[in-house]
């Protein structure tokens, strides 16, 4: 990854550097592939075209060859920057995911919450993707269940628009359904709603990563795959896709009527 970093500092996201990133994305890492997959996909290419001073690739450069403090300045000046934007939003995930690098899970966890709830859906996955794993650590199951199955759908690549991340987010919801199954709320409530199996439930994460490893191939994905049979043998349709969303231009947001938006803390500590 850190060859990653010393191409896109020099020469963006295009040639070597996405080279890289693909190299790492079909890796085994759990945390460096579904980073390399969301830098990886076209949509964060759009945003960060949208970054005129490029601070955000600057510290992506930075993080990637192990300039932690160079690349947290940089992030947390593109929030304090660009706030209320659609840039400030990434900065917000890439702050986040930072922080959780360096071993600060508490930190990571407003900006990840703040990223997961105005991102698009592949960064808002991704912000899920993390803050399960930060709930789990922090022994909230339940809470880490719910996150990780709005992480899972929202990753989805009918939705998403990329298919890198959707593997890594599926992998780490199965994992967390197989081990904690029965003491989950979530499968209860799936097999009271849908009248299907523990296994089912279980299941489905894995079944719906294996159709999208053309970026990102975790091994893992197969074994929790044959390790839940579906009991009829067929395989659940894909999601049907999100209606489609007002076009509008990276780095500015939607407006949302209905949503008072307040400065996060960790701009004002």
């Amino acid at each position: 990854m850190a060859l990653a970093g010393i191409e896109l500092g020099e020469n963006g996201l295009d040639g070597s550097c996405r080279t890289w990133l693909g190299q790492v994305s079909a890796g085994e890492d759990p945390w460096l592939g579904p980073l390399a997959a969301v830098l990886s996909a076209p949509v964060f290419q759009s945003y960060v075209s949208a970054d005129s001073d490029r601070v955000l690739l600057r510290s992506l450069a930075a993080q990637l060859t192990g300039d932690l403090d160079t690349a947290r300045n940089g992030f947390e000046q593109a929030v304090n920057v660009h706030q209320d934007t659609e840039i400030g939003d990434l900065a917000s995930l890439l702050l986040g995911s930072l922080l959780l690098q360096i071993g600060d899970p508490t930190a990571a966890l407003e900006p990840l919450r703040h990223a997961r709830q105005w991102c698009d859906r592949l960064f808002a996955g991704y912000a899920g993707y993390l803050e399960g794993h930060i709930l789990i650590g922090q022994g909230e199951k339940n809470q880490a269940g719910q996150v990780l199955q709005d992480a899972h759908s929202k990753s989805h690549p009918a939705r998403a628009g990329g298919d890198g991340l959707h593997p890594w987010v599926a992998l780490r919801f199965g994992e967390l359904l197989a081990g904690e199954a029965f003491s989950l709320d979530l499968v209860d409530d799936q097999m009271d709603n849908s009248g299907v199996s523990e296994g089912t439930v279980v299941r489905e994460p894995f079944e719906s990563a294996v159709d999208f490893k053309e970026v990102s191939r975790p091994a893992l994905v197969d074994v929790g795959f044959h390790l839940f049979p579906s009991p009829s043998g067929s395989r659940s349709p894909a999601p049907p896709a999100d209606p489609p969303r007002p076009e509008h231009r990276p780095g500015t947001r939607p407006h949302r009527a209905s949503t008072h938006r307040q400065t996060p803390t960790y701009l004002t500590t």
